[in-house]
């Protein structure tokens, strides 16, 4: 019944962060109390989705215990960090009313937060479930990352990398660090237990809207076209951390002992190939946006067909060798299963042998009872 009420509770959460980032949205969009009020609420909005985060993540560490305990201490570290950076740049801008320097102590907070949210995510793997060997998940690692890359470049990153501003670094610093992060992220969810799985796939949405803010702000951002009041696409940022608050306080259900390594879902495998589609809708937008494919795509796209050639042939090796054991294993069962039967055979033989001697030894025991009796009788007969 508590847990039942914890889900409840976290619906209703849920669904007021699902309202809170459309009004976030609808407030940006249309700018209906001012540009000064937008721009406040914007900044505001961002530090207290980041703080709301870190302290949540902060409470999931509390209650947790182990690897997770570190994960999410971590991630309240991370998220923390972020909530300082939106500080520095709210002081700027509404406190200040002046643009925000580029690069600044924003830029620090906002960065710093990076390393530690990967260490956070990287620390939720624990023991993995399923087959795969650690080379063969950082194999895969490869693959999402490239897929991710390969997105990234067709939907902004290749003009960042291609502009000449001098804070061209700073720019790419943002995209590549989500890009690590998802990919660390998705092989987490790859590996995550049945506890876990809810948890992870809330923090996998709320990584992927910051993520999107993060490389709309550095191709604006490369563009000089970001400006004070920002973007739509901000919105990224204040639902991204609130849904990573929602992951820290999900109800997971009590664990449950387990004598063996538990099997992978279908959408835990299935999940780290969702990517090649994204990376193929990068292919498509370039080329209905009427952008060619350059050598750089052309190059991702060509790694990927090896990469995934090979993982293939792996992949058919691994089931080879597992129908062999099942051949085996059902080769071994059939001829233990014929051992037995003969062994029943014969022991059933030996029951019916015995049957028949304990019938036998009844028969004359009967007999000789019978005997006795009538010796009796004829000496009670002769002494009368």
């Amino acid at each position: 019944m508590a847990l039942d009420g914890r889900r409840r509770t976290f619906v209703a959460a849920a669904a007021a962060v699902a309202l809170l980032s459309l009004a976030y949205a609808l407030n940006i969009r249309t700018a209906y109390f001012g540009q000064h009020a937008v721009t406040a609420m914007d900044d505001i909005g961002e530090a207290v989705a980041a703080a709301l985060a870190s302290a949540a993540c902060a409470w999931a560490a509390s209650r947790a215990a182990g690897n997770d305990r570190l994960g999410w201490a971590l991630m309240s570290i991370s998220a923390g960090l972020w909530a300082a950076g939106e500080v520095v740049w709210s002081i700027y801008e509404v406190g200040l009313g002046t643009q925000v320097p580029y690069p600044s102590l924003a830029d620090a907070g906002f960065l710093a937060a990076v390393p530690f949210a990967f260490a956070g995510i990287r620390a939720f793997w624990g023991n993995a479930r399923g087959t795969s060997s650690r080379w063969r998940v950082w194999f895969d690692g490869v693959i999402v990352a490239l897929a991710l890359t390969s997105t990234a470049w067709a939907f902004g990153l290749k003009s960042v990398w291609t502009s000449s501003s001098p804070t061209k670094i700073l720019d790419l610093a943002y995209p590549v660090g989500d890009i690590l992060i998802g990919t660390i992220l998705i092989l987490a969810i790859r590996r995550a237990s049945q506890q876990q799985a809810g948890r992870m796939a809330f923090l996998l949405a709320g990584v992927a809207s910051y993520s999107i803010a993060d490389s709309a702000f550095a191709y604006l951002t490369a563009q000089g076209a970001f400006g004070a009041v920002g973007s739509i696409l901000d919105t990224g940022w204040f639902a991204g951390f609130l849904m990573i608050g929602l992951a820290a306080v999900y109800p997971a259900s009590t664990p449950k002992p387990a004598t063996q390594q538990a099997p992978l879902d279908l959408w835990q495998l299935a999940l780290p190939w969702m990517t090649l589609l994204l990376a193929s809708a990068g292919d498509v937008y370039s080329s209905v946006t009427g952008h060619d494919i350059d050598l750089f795509m052309s190059s991702c796209t060509a790694a990927l067909a090896v990469l995934l050639t090979v993982n293939m042939i792996l992949e058919r090796r691994e089931f080879l060798e597992m129908l062999t054991d099942i051949e085996t294993t059902r080769s071994t069962l059939n001829r233990e299963f014929k051992t037995a039967l003969g062994g029943i055979q014969r022991l059933s033989e030996q029951v019916n042998e015995a049957d028949r001697a304990y019938d036998e030894g009844v028969r004359v025991l009967a007999a000789d009872i019978h005997h006795q009796a009538e010796r009796l009788d004829r000496l009670v007969e002769g002494m009368l």
